[in-house]
C-alpha cells in the first residue's frame, strides 16, 4: 500500500474542495500518508489535480456508484469515507488511525460526525450509533445492540473482502447501516473515535440534497424495509463489482444525460 489511508467519496460541489482537502491535511497531521479520491460528475479546480495524493474519476452514477469507485481506486492500509459538504477538525483522523493501528482486523472504527443547516450540527450521543435508536431500523432483521456507522474507517482489505456498499441503495446513509450490519455478522468489534471528526450542512428539502432525500423515501428506506423486515443472518459477503450494475447515469440528478 502507498499510503496509511485513503478517504474516499461521491463529490460534485467542486467549489467546497479545496476546504475538504486542506482540512484532511490538518486533520491527519504530519505522522501519516494519506490519499483523497473524489468520483463525481465535474472536474476539480487545477489546484487540486496538481496534488500528488489526490485523485479524480469522472462519473455521472449514484452517490454509492461513486464511492464504490473511488474505494476500487485506492492504495491506502485504512479507508475511509465522507461527504464533500463538510469539513475535517483538526487531528481527527489521526486519533482515528492512532486507534485503528491496535485493533483486528476485523474491527470497524465509526468515524463521528455532525450535521445540520449552515454547518450547525452538534455531535450526537453514543447512543444515536446503536441501531435500534432509530425508529426505521427497528425490523426483525437488525439485532437490538448492532451498531450503525453513517462514517468510518476500515482496514481497505476488509472492506473489500465484505463486498463494501451495496449499489442498489443510492445514497450513502441505508447501505452505510447494511454494511455495518454484515461486518457486525462476521465478527467485527464497532469502536468510537475519539472525537467528533467530520461536520457537514444538511438541507433535505433545498438545492442539491433534493435528489439525496427522494432517494431515500422512494428507494433507499423502501428496499432496506423489504430486506430486512427477514432474518439477514446468512448475508454478509456481497459483490464488490456490484456497483457496476447501477445505472451510469443518476436519472434523480442528472435526468437522461448521455
Amino acid at each position: 500500500m502507498h499510503y496509511d489511508l485513503s478517504i474516499c467519496l461521491p463529490a460534485h460541489r467542486t467549489h467546497l474542495w479545496e476546504r475538504l482537502y486542506n482540512t484532511a491535511a490538518e486533520a491527519v497531521g504530519d505522522e501519516y500518508t494519506w490519499e483523497m479520491i473524489l468520483v463525481g460528475p465535474n472536474e476539480p479546480p487545477e489546484s487540486l489535480s496538481q496534488q500528488d495524493n489526490f485523485k479524480f474519476f469522472k462519473d455521472f452514477g449514484t452517490p454509492s456508484r461513486c464511492a464504490q469507485i473511488a474505494t476500487s481506486l485506492a492504495e491506502g492500509a485504512l479507508m475511509m469515507w465522507a461527504s464533500d459538504d463538510g469539513y475535517f477538525l483538526k487531528d481527527s483522523i489521526k486519533e482515528c488511525i492512532d486507534m485503528h493501528q491496535d485493533l483486528p482486523y476485523k474491527d470497524i472504527v465509526i468515524v463521528k460526525y455532525a450535521e445540520g443547516r449552515g454547518i450547525s450540527g452538534n455531535c450526537p450521543e453514543d447512543s444515536y450509533w446503536t441501531a435500534w435508536t432509530h425508529p426505521d431500523l427497528r425490523l426483525p432483521g437488525v439485532p437490538k445492540d448492532f451498531k450503525i456507522h453513517l462514517l468510518a474507517m476500515y482496514k481497505l482489505e476488509y472492506f473489500r473482502e465484505l463486498g463494501g456498499f451495496d449499489c442498489r441503495f443510492e445514497h450513502l446513509n441505508m447501505n452505510t447501516h447494511d454494511l455495518s450490519f454484515r461486518a457486525q455478522r462476521n465478527g467485527s468489534k464497532v469502536h468510537f473515535c475519539p472525537s467528533l471528526v467530520l461536520t457537514c450542512d444538511w438541507n433535505p428539502n433545498e438545492g442539491d440534497h433534493i435528489p439525496v432525500q427522494q432517494a431515500y423515501e422512494q428507494n433507499d428506506a423502501p428496499l432496506f424495509r423489504q430486506m430486512y423486515m427477514r432474518d439477514q443472518s446468512e448475508r454478509i459477503k456481497i459483490d464488490y463489482f456490484n456497483w457496476i450494475k447501477s445505472d451510469p447515469v443518476w436519472k434523480r440528478r442528472f435526468g437522461d444525460k448521455k
